[in-house]
């Protein structure tokens, strides 16, 4: 066990150091070549590398029940615990988005959910899913355009935009320093991913829990503990639309883009405890996305409740 663990905290170290890489050698690189900041994370809007990578690298082992779990439980986390914690840490209530921000990745769920209906998603459904993605990007995209490309709205204010945009400074002039740096990082993060999935194949195998409950409760929290920060300290900031850009955003990546390009890795076989999360996952969206709509802000209640809901969730999931 004790090696267990060890893989799988070596691994959360060495998938956060390759995601960091890849995104400073990333946005240096679009720097170099002239490409806005903005255009960059409007492209992998949502797209947390740690989860990603960590997915694609599950289904490639074919541990695709963990992959699974990973993708749900990662924004299973991210809207209970990490929101959650943000709202309790909020000076005051959070106000609602607009409500096509809400109401806009609702369109990935249900893809997801008739995609998921077997517990089977093929190659055919995840190109699907993927495109259904790039739909979104696209529409992103205009959005954007629409608005100027100097205003730094929602749509384009996740985890990798607002790293990218920390690259001040005139474009520089030698790309392949940013290559070198982007391309370690990709390796960093290939590595710990492989490190996070093997822990939870031990883990799996020595303890009597599901591999779908592995992959969310133990691989997607560790994959997606930044997640945490990036929601509690744009709150904390008065930033608000950071958090609810990220919090829309990741929920529309992983159940569309994250889950279609997994499945074209190797179609992927869904446990009952990876269906729990998606079940999980969407109840949480549910319930933020009615108190915006309803209420037009979110407090503490809320935040109460989606972390009780999420400690529901862990019990009654564990003991399937």
């Amino acid at each position: 066990m004790a090696i267990t663990i060890g893989l799988l905290l070596a691994g959360a170290v060495v998938l956060y150091v390759g995601a960091e890489l890849a995104v400073r050698g990333a946005s240096r690189l679009a720097r170099a070549a002239g490409i806005p900041a903005f255009a960059l994370g409007a492209l992998l809007f949502g797209i947390d590398l740690e989860g990603t990578g960590t997915a694609v690298v599950a289904a490639a082992r074919d541990q695709t029940e963990i992959a699974a779990g990973e993708i749900f439980g990662t924004v299973l986390f991210l809207f209970s615990a990490a929101f959650g914690a943000a709202l309790l840490l909020a000076r005051e209530p959070i106000p609602s988005p607009p409500p096509v921000m809400v109401l806009a990745p609702a369109a990935a769920i249900l893809a997801a959910t008739l995609a998921i209906f077997d517990r089977y998603v093929d190659r055919l459904e995840g190109a699907l899913l993927v495109v259904l993605y790039l739909a979104y990007v696209l529409v992103l995209v205009r959005h954007e355009r629409a608005r100027g490309a100097t205003d730094k709205g929602w749509t384009l204010e996740g985890p990798l935009a607002e790293r990218a945009e920390k690259e001040t400074g005139p474009p520089p002039r030698a790309r392949t320093g940013p290559l070198i740096v982007a391309v370690a990082g990709l390796a960093f993060l290939a590595g710990g991913a492989l490190l996070l999935v093997g822990g939870g194949t031990r883990l799996v195998s020595a303890v009597d829990l599901l591999p779908g409950f592995v992959g969310a409760a133990v691989v997607g929290v560790l994959a997606s503990l930044d997640e945490v920060l990036l929601e509690i300290l744009p709150v904390r900031r008065g930033h608000h639309e950071l958090a609810t850009g990220n919090l829309f955003g990741t929920l529309a990546a992983f159940t569309s883009g994250v889950l279609g390009v997994a499945a074209l890795v190797r179609p992927l076989d869904l446990d009952g405890a990876a269906n729990a999360a998606f079940l999980g996952m969407t109840a949480m969206y549910a319930a933020v996305a009615t108190t915006f709509l309803v209420r037009d802000r979110a407090g503490r209640v809320l935040g109460t409740s989606v972390l009780v809901g999420y400690a529901v969730w862990l019990v009654a999931t564990a003991a399937v």
